[in-house]
């Protein structure tokens, strides 16, 4: 679950209120922006700078990817 932070863009905040809080982490890329994770929500897929939203709540799935890496 995410939440956009106070300097987020608003097409990020709009993304979070169109698509829901919840999104699966798809890959990360880093540009001269910084980075960006590719996110899906249901149908959606898309790129969300990471400095823009705040992480409220990581899956117990992902927890256990990174673990085990």
């Amino acid at each position: 679950m995410i939440s956009p932070t106070n300097k987020a863009s608003g097409r990020t905040k709009n993304r979070i209120r169109e698509h829901g809080p919840v999104f699966e982490v798809q890959g990360t890329d880093e540009t001269l922006g910084g980075e960006q994770l590719l996110a899906r929500s249901g149908k959606w897929l898309g790129w969300l700078p990471r400095d823009e939203f705040h992480i409220e709540c990581v899956g117990e799935k992902f927890i256990k990817k990174v673990l085990d890496k």
